[in-house]
């Protein structure tokens, strides 16, 4: 007999399974508009063949999809998570099927040979075996917080892409298109990571370990990982923000914990893992372990995380009685020198050795 926590869960995918919508003919079909990537680069800092790679890179990246969705299934019967099967083979690995072909057909524009785009995919397929190199671990909550934060990458990612034609192109459109997909994926992971917290709160370790071990799945596809370590350097110059990346992670992140206190935990654990500095001139290994002593000291980190990113506002009300008021005062005090400390550009700043950081790369 199924939990009431399955029910749920169940009933959720179920929900999600009809919106299936993939990427027709039709739109296939229009997207030859004879752009040239040097009239496109115009307004960036981006070279043509920078374009041109950035383009490969996703082309490369969607044609795995095949693997991604092994991955997924390998958690899935590990766990006996059949809702989580049922996702992935009745609704995110179909819908994903038709991402790849845009890319193509707009490197095909670019002039790039089509036959040699096939022997690129070929051989990306035959160079890795994605379910070995997964690293953000199989229980079903740590596979949908992986897909979340990786869909919610690859949403922004096609948003800059988009953002090189013209608004009114065909091409512009079909990647429209294809980003919203991704969107709707980031917020059905998003979902189902907080359904399953919710049901389990000492989860949170899995979403804690999967986000501090995260990587996107092109760093193991050999040729195309020396264009994915490009990415983060790319962001500015396709005329986009690291920060505003990382807001959109964090963004989605709290939303599926609910708990300021669950986000700083997780903060704290992802800068220490992957050697990031977290509040200036003090080494993460003493945070982490000051922190920990004051277990209420995690939300005002997660409060302070949030504000700086500009996804929650100030504190405005102040509480009525004395007790109330002395500890508002005491929190919002921390919670300044926390603010007044957080090195957000640390989050960003790869590190010699880099574990999994929360970006492309």
């Amino acid at each position: 007999m199924k939990s009431k926590t399955n029910l749920v869960i169940d009933s959720y995918v179920q929900e999600q399974i009809p919106k299936l919508k993939t990427v027709n003919s039709k739109d296939l079909e229009s997207m030859f508009e004879s752009f040239s990537p040097e009239d496109l680069i115009v307004q960036s800092g981006m070279t043509a063949d920078d374009l041109i790679d950035s383009f490969r890179l996703s082309l490369i990246t969607e044609s795995l999809t095949d693997q991604y969705s092994k991955t997924f299934q390998i958690g899935a019967r590990m766990y006996g998570a059949q809702w989580l099967q049922d996702y992935v083979l009745g609704f995110w690995e179909p819908d994903e099927y038709g991402h790849a072909d845009p890319f193509k057909n707009i490197l095909v524009d670019f002039g790039i040979n089509e036959t040699d785009l096939r022997v690129d995919i070929d051989e990306a397929k035959q160079g890795v075996e994605y379910e070995t190199k997964h690293a953000s671990g199989f229980h079903p909550i740590a596979l949908t917080t992986y897909g979340m934060i990786q869909e919610c990458i690859t949403d922004y990612w096609y948003e800059l892409q988009r953002g090189f034609f013209p608004a009114n192109s065909n091409t512009s459109k079909v990647i429209s298109k294809v980003k919203g997909r991704e969107a709707l994926h980031t917020v059905q992971f998003r979902n189902l990571t907080a359904l399953q917290l919710e049901a389990d709160p000492s989860l949170l370790t899995e979403i804690i370990n999967a986000s501090t071990s995260f990587q996107m799945p092109s760093n193991h596809i050999p040729n195309v990982s020396d264009i994915e370590s490009k990415t983060q350097e790319w962001i500015p110059k396709m005329n986009g923000s690291v920060i505003e990346l990382l807001r959109r992670i964090v963004a989605n992140l709290n939303m599926a914990l609910d708990d300021n206190r669950n986000l700083g935990k997780l903060l704290i654990e992802y800068a220490t893992a992957s050697e990031r500095k977290f509040i200036d001139q003090v080494p993460n290994t003493l945070v982490k372990k000051a922190l920990n002593t004051f277990p209420a000291s995690h939300g005002i980190v997660g409060e302070a995380m949030l504000e700086q990113l500009g996804l929650t506002a100030n504190e405005k009300e102040v509480p009525m009685n004395l007790l109330e008021k002395v500890h508002f005062y005491l929190r919002k005090s921390l919670k300044r020198y926390v603010y007044a400390k957080l090195d957000i550009e640390g989050f960003l700043k790869k590190p010699e050795s880099p574990v999994g950081p929360l970006g492309l790369s």
